[in-house]
């Protein structure tokens, strides 16, 4: 019995190895099943901060290996409303700013990350590890939650100067919801993914978007574009402290990395939410002239030529070329074109001259009530706002806009509706008057627009609050016609300011290239010559004026030269339209099967003007020299009431295009 303990002894101690053996043997199998799961770790809080909670593991029998499953966001932009997504059969999640939507959306602020840091941290981490998507989707949460937070706090400050007084147009007391009247918005979906469809170059879980809402989502953000080619697939944006980085990967496409590098700001300078602000991005304006379109992202004015969008509404303003195509269908002349393309050309002033197209015929996007002015710029040009004061030009346009101009027909309900938005305007000036001061300016450009478009609206409103909003005379067929005229005019105007504004702009230059040979441009007797024949182009006198008074001399270009001017032309455009269709008028009763030229003699003017596509009608909207123009201004009661039928002249037109502009 003693002898056999030894043999016990190694006995047990042999188990025990054999144990540990299987044990551990075990434990390399389930270990290399659980290593199968490729991806597993990568998808981890600190790469995915809340998202890391979808990630699984599921077993496949049929390969004998784990399945990595995750949830990866997929990132689109589109109104609050929107029920359909990219992702058949999953929830929409619509970004703005809330508590509630932070928790859906697993996401938070990327300011409150950093205050957990210390000083020390906040200088030395990087926190390379984290998905840049995610930084993204917190970026679009704090633009949301901070630009709501200021816009409240206006609207604090503007109950702080007590009730609404009598000369004080009344204001809502909150601020427009973002569910009733933003209709732009970043919304994201979950979709679930494997890890075993990641390319082998991508470490990190990546979420999905398009290139258009990538571009429409860094305009909202603030961000510029620094490089933007598709030829090397070479793509970078920086901005309000953001950056935004994009290369080619041969097995997966286009990737890009968002990444915070400073402070950003979301109060003043956040961009106006209407949908219509994507098109911008793409350097496509809508009009006035643009009738109320489905938001769907199927087609678009990028699906026509240049000449079709002009025509249904559309400003195509993303290059120097695309700007000279648009002069092309307002119907500029060639030596207008020509500046546009040549870099020789002047096409500035206080400021470029696209601004001030855009000005005059661009669709307001403001939403009434609201805070935001930003805009996305859909022109190569850059907006200086420190070259010049709007507040002053909007002063000496006042000062000019009094007086009368002898012979010159002008509308006096126009007139005096143009008065009383400039008196209220001015009015607004304080620090705490802002929302009071946007509240004019909305109501002066609805005003304006009708007398441009000749289409009353049911509520002073823009598209951006109600884009389903239509007019319901725009049936009439004689309010057609008439709201056609009114478009041709307008357009004559606009032709007409363009050239004329252009001409004197390049009126040194045109007189050194007509110089002769044998003659130095910067001779003395050269500039004693262009003095003596009065080749001093007017806006000579803008670059010379100082700071203080370069707005009075701005305008007295304007009212002085360029107005007169205008409407001369362009009501010699009309005669001699005229007299060439009357001249022809027996060749197109033998052609046409006796189509008749039309005047009922019932307005103002005694011009018939004939549309290409339509049958002439009475020239409401072409009044001869000295047709005194006069209509009651309607407002004696304090009531607003419809410019749309009111019969305009030139002048009425001009000065309505460029009020929209101050």
């Amino acid at each position: 019995m003693a002898g056999g303990e030894p043999e016990l002894f190694v006995a047990i101690a042999a188990l025990a190895v054999s144990i540990v053996a299987l044990m551990a043997t075990f434990m390399q199998v389930i270990q290399q099943y659980y290593a199968s799961a490729s991806g597993y770790s990568k998808c981890n809080e600190k790469v995915m901060g809340g998202w890391a909670k979808s990630k699984s593991r599921h077993f496949s029998w049929d390969e004998l290996r784990y399945e990595v499953q995750f949830e990866a966001p997929v990132i689109f932009v589109s109104p609050p409303t929107n029920k359909r997504g990219p992702v058949q059969d999953a929830e929409i999640y619509v970004l703005n700013g809330t508590e509630k939507s932070k928790a859906a959306t697993d996401t938070t602020s990327n300011l409150d990350e950093s205050k957990d840091k210390t000083a020390k941290e906040s200088i030395h981490t990087a926190d390379n590890e984290r998905a840049s998507w995610l930084v993204l989707l917190n970026a679009v949460q704090d633009m949301e939650a901070k630009s709501a937070a200021w816009q409240r706090e206006q609207y604090k400050r503007l109950s702080s100067l007590g009730p609404p007084q009598i000369n004080r147009p009344e204001l809502p007391s909150e601020p427009p919801s973002f569910d009733h009247h933003h209709s732009l918005a970043v919304v994201v979906q979950r979709k679930r993914k494997t890890w075993d469809t990641m390319p082998s170059s991508v470490s990190r879980p990546y979420a999905t978007t398009t290139i258009c809402h990538l571009v429409e989502m860094m305009a909202a953000l603030g961000v510029h574009w620094k490089e933007f080619d598709r030829n090397a697939d070479r793509y970078r944006a920086e901005g309000n402290g953001f950056m935004l980085m994009g290369e080619r990967l041969s097995d997966l496409g286009l990737i890009f990395s968002f990444q915070v590098y400073g402070k950003y700001r979301f109060e003043s300078s956040r961009v106006i939410p209407v949908d219509d602000v994507k098109e911008l991005c793409f350097g496509f304006v809508p009009t006035i002239y643009r009738e109320t379109v489905d938001h769907s992202r199927l087609g678009g004015p990028s699906d026509e030529p240049w000449n079709f969008a002009f025509l249904h509404g559309y400003l195509h303003m993303a290059t120097r070329r695309d700007i000279s195509e648009t002069l092309i269908a307002i119907g500029c002349n060639k030596n207008t074109v020509r500046r546009f393309t040549h870099e020789s050309g002047k096409t500035a002033h206080l400021f470029p001259l696209s601004f001030e197209i855009l000005g005059m015929i661009a669709r307001t996007f403001h939403i009434r009530n609201s805070c935001f002015t930003y805009l996305p710029n859909p022109t190569p040009d850059r907006w200086k706002e420190k070259s010049f004061s709007l507040r002053k030009m909007l002063g000496a346009y006042g000062s000019r806009f009094e007086d009368d101009i002898s012979g010159s027909p002008r509308n006096a309900a126009v007139r005096s509706r143009i008065a009383r938005h400039i008196e209220e305007i001015s009015r607004y000036q304080g620090a705490s008057q802002g929302l009071l001061r946007l509240q004019a300016l909305h109501s002066a450009l609805d005003d304006a627009d009708e007398v441009l478009t000749a289409r009353a609206r049911s509520r002073r409103q823009s598209i951006a609050d109600e884009p389903h909003l239509s007019d319901a005379s725009a049936q009439d067929p004689a309010r057609k016609r008439a709201q056609k005229l009114r478009r041709r005019m307008v357009m004559n105007v606009l032709r007409y300011h363009i050239q004329e504004v252009v001409r004197l702009l390049n009126r040194n230059l045109e007189a050194q290239q007509l110089q002769v040979p044998e003659q130095s441009p910067t001779s003395p007797i050269s500039r004693r010559q262009a003095s003596a024949d009065g080749d001093r182009g007017p806006f000579e006198d803008i670059n010379e004026s100082s700071p203080d008074e370069v707005h009075i001399a701005f305008m007295d270009v304007y009212f002085g030269v360029i107005r007169g001017q205008v409407a001369y032309l362009a009501r010699e455009s009309v005669k001699r339209r005229l007299d060439r269709r009357q001249e022809a008028e027996p060749h197109q009763h033998a052609s046409f099967g006796g189509r008749t030229w039309r005047n009922s003699g019932d307005t103002n003017s005694s011009l018939a003007v004939l549309d290409d596509a339509e049958p002439a009608v009475s020239g409401v909207d072409e009044p001869k020299d000295g047709d005194g123009l006069g209509s009651a201004d309607g407002d004696q009661d304090g009531e607003m009431t419809s410019l749309a039928n009111e019969p305009v002249g030139y002048d009425d037109v001009w000065e309505s295009s460029t009020a929209r502009k101050r």
